[in-house]
């Protein structure tokens, strides 16, 4: 279920955000395009957002459709007028190759500077995340924890799973299951993060590593994983550990 080579792809879930989300109306966007025109970094980045999402007025009616493209180019403006923000998301975007030809090198240039720019924790996780796609997970570590001592809970997941399985730091359960139960207990976490921390002291207590095996324990914690029924690992995990205790083999 967990791949040991990449064990971070089990946090990886397909994004659903709504496309089209933006309401305006023509006159609204015509305005804001003007002042981006005019080279105010604020509305540079916001036309570049309405164009990654796309903008729709009140009755449903496309105002400004979808485009990568278009939205790259715009954050490239935003983020060479210094918006932090547009830095990120730039830097994302050449990570990711999306809406421009991947760049990684450049990449980090626009993330590095976004994190020195702002007050963004989670820029250094964007860091750490682009890092350990291009294989230097030794660094990748190293961004993670910039960003989990910053506060950041989904980070803290992270560098709980790379002390966990060894990736890019020495091999370190308990402090694995120290940085998964940090992750339970802080605010500054996404919700589906929150489930993703609880699943991984499920595995935890499953195999008893960095703390003493407990089935019963990794149950409750997999359940809690799973509680609004979206969190397919656990839901699996919880569907095993029936088996097994029903002594059904697979």
């Amino acid at each position: 279920m967990i791949d040991s080579e990449s064990p971070w792809r089990v946090t990886q879930r397909n994004s659903n955000w709504p496309s089209y989300a933006y309401k305006t109306s023509v006159s609204e966007w015509k305005t804001l395009l003007a002042r981006a025109k005019g080279g105010d970094p604020e509305a540079e980045w916001e036309v570049a957002d309405r164009y990654a999402d796309g903008c729709k007025d009140k009755r449903g009616k496309i105002i400004v459709r979808r485009s990568p493209t278009k939205a790259a180019q715009w954050f490239r403006k935003a983020a060479e007028h210094g918006s932090s923000p547009a830095q990120n998301n730039l830097g994302i975007l050449l990570g990711n190759g999306n809406g421009v030809r991947k760049n990684v090198e450049e990449a980090l240039f626009w993330l590095r500077k976004a994190f020195h720019t702002g007050d963004h924790p989670y820029v250094a996780q964007n860091i750490a995340i682009t890092y350990r796609e291009n294989g230097d997970l030794k660094t990748a570590v190293k961004w993670f924890r910039k960003s989990a001592d910053g506060g950041d809970g989904d980070a803290m997941i992270q560098l709980g799973i790379h002390h966990y399985w060894g990736k890019g730091v020495r091999k370190n359960p308990k402090a694995a299951v120290h940085c998964f139960r940090m992750a339970t207990k802080t605010r500054d976490i996404s919700e589906w993060g929150r489930d993703d921390a609880f699943f991984f002291l499920g595995i935890a207590y499953s195999e008893g590593r960095g703390v003493r095996a407990s089935i019963p324990a990794a149950r409750r914690l997999f359940k809690r994983a799973n509680i609004d029924g979206d969190h397919l690992a656990a839901g699996r995990m919880l569907l095993q550990l029936q088996l097994a205790r029903s002594g059904v083999t697979g």
